[in-house]
């Protein structure tokens, strides 16, 4: 063999060695051993010490007790001895851009049924003069904050109450950019004709269109408006005409529930009750409604923070739940319950419910944890994507660390989290592996620059 021909056959080995490890490397994404794993899958209740494995499409390829197989590797290896490893926190209710507007009319119930008086007319005053690209940054601070308190699927109402489709397409733009999962639901303006209704969500759909198969889009949803039978009539050709999933606004406010509980018959009307709506809040029904919507398979999203700061009321959940309506959570608005906090979330729901039936036993850490996890995916029809670590689902996961701010010994894994953890026990936070969170700082937005934007555009309201 000639001297260039051996030159030739030591490049290609030398090119061989060096492409093998980086082709190793690009096949899985994450690997999290020693953890303490709290699935949250259904039928699983038992924590294990064991492996969960991170494929590079950003989805769970294996999840194990022990030690991983000889041979399994990651780009990643993280070691979370002593730590929990969860499934990430679902909100099935938020309102992003709120996270403006925190603080607001705090001695006032939601509103003054049928009266939009109280804290909605404090938001809707505080929102006059806001421009679309204000909602950018709104709707992203709010994400952000969502991401940092261990939230990585949220379900958001948008804002459109103008006749702009700007508005959403800015939220749109920002739920995107913030890099978490989310629902977008579309809110139409309520002073628009049918028509115009009808042809803004068109425009608004075709829009989206182009990042519907992105991964962090879960699907398309629509707010609309129990007010008269003619709107709600409308609001369901949408819902059938587009393929559309509904979270509806219901029984939020004490005041004058009966006569909330009237505009039942307006749903019943359209027959849109099913697996493809559910209700926000949901307080104040009657027997006769819970039955209807238990038989449709509907379930409902609890917010135990923002009704209690609101003096909503306190949804029967042990009720609901026994009748086989299906229960999520949801840490609604910052502008109504100022932090988008799932820890503060689940122990307010429990520790209210415990003190309503004066039991212990009524409700246990680890059903407030179901609901705000694999509960809230069941309500909103993504339960096959997030909700649980188990094989084929999205690799969001978060870590909590006991020992991050001290919250040891632990006795009960679910106990501990549910009972004793915080937001500043949160170590990782991933989103499809890749890691959007490592102890409260952001690694792909710069929160600081998000915020200054919001407070200039908030200082120029006033």
């Amino acid at each position: 063999m000639t001297s260039s021909g051996r030159w030739g056959w030591f490049c290609a080995v030398v090119l061989i060695v060096c492409l093998l490890p980086c082709r190793g490397l690009a096949v899985d994404k994450l690997l999290i051993v020693n953890g303490t794993n709290l699935t949250m899958k259904p039928g699983q209740t038992e924590p294990f010490v064991g492996y969960i494995l991170v494929g590079n499409d950003g989805k769970i390829k294996a999840v194990g007790k022990g030690e991983p197989p000889a041979g399994t590797a990651a780009r990643t290896t993280y070691d979370a001895k002593g730590k929990f490893v969860l499934p990430g926190f679902i909100s099935a209710h938020s309102h992003l851009s709120e996270s403006a507007f925190r603080g607001l009319a705090t001695d006032q119930y939601v509103y003054q049924y049928p009266a939009l008086t109280g804290w909605v007319e404090a938001l809707e005053t505080r929102e006059l003069g806001t421009k679309p690209e204000d909602y950018y940054w709104f709707t992203l601070q709010g994400a952000l904050d969502h991401l940092v308190h261990g939230i990585t699927s949220v379900y958001n109402f948008a804002y459109a109450r103008k006749d702009d489709e700007a508005f959403e397409e800015y939220q749109w733009r920002a739920e995107l950019d913030s890099g978490m999962r989310f629902i977008h639901s579309y809110e139409p303006s309520g002073n628009s004709t049918p028509e115009v209704r009808r042809a803004n969500l068109e425009k608004f759909l075709a829009f989206a269109k182009k990042d519907m198969s992105r991964p962090t889009v879960l699907k398309m949803a629509y707010s609309g408006w129990i007010t008269t039978p003619q709107a709600m009539q409308l609001d369901a050709s949408f819902l059938r005409d587009y393929r559309l999933y509904s979270e509806i606004h219901f029984l939020e406010s004490p005041v004058n529930q009966e006569k909330q509980r009237d505009t039942f018959k307006y749903i019943t009307a359209v027959n849109i009750l099913g697996p493809n709506v559910s209700f926000g809040h949901f307080i104040h029904p009657d027997d006769a409604i819970l039955k209807t919507v238990a038989a449709a398979g509907s379930g409902m999203v609890w917010n135990p923070m923002s009704n209690g700061r609101l003096a909503s009321g306190i949804a029967d959940i042990p009720k609901y739940r026994k009748m086989g309506i299906k229960v999520g959570m949801g840490v609604d608005g910052e502008g109504s319950s100022d932090l988008p906090d799932p820890f503060e979330n689940m122990r307010m729901g429990l520790y209210v419910i415990r003190a309503r039936y004066e039991s212990a036993k009524i409700l246990q850490p680890i059903d407030v944890l179901r609901f705000h996890t694999m509960g809230s995916a069941e309500v909103l029809g993504v339960a096959d994507k997030v909700g649980s670590l188990e094989v084929g689902k999205f690799g969001d996961i978060i870590i909590v660390d006991p020992k991050l701010v001290e919250r040891g010994p632990v006795v009960d894994p679910y106990a501990a989290v549910v009972l004793a953890c915080s937001a500043m026990n949160l170590a990782k936070v991933y989103v499809g592996g890749d890691l959007l969170v490592d102890t409260y700082h952001l690694q792909k937005n710069d929160m600081s620059k998000v915020s200054r934007e919001v407070n200039q555009r908030v200082a120029h309201l006033h």
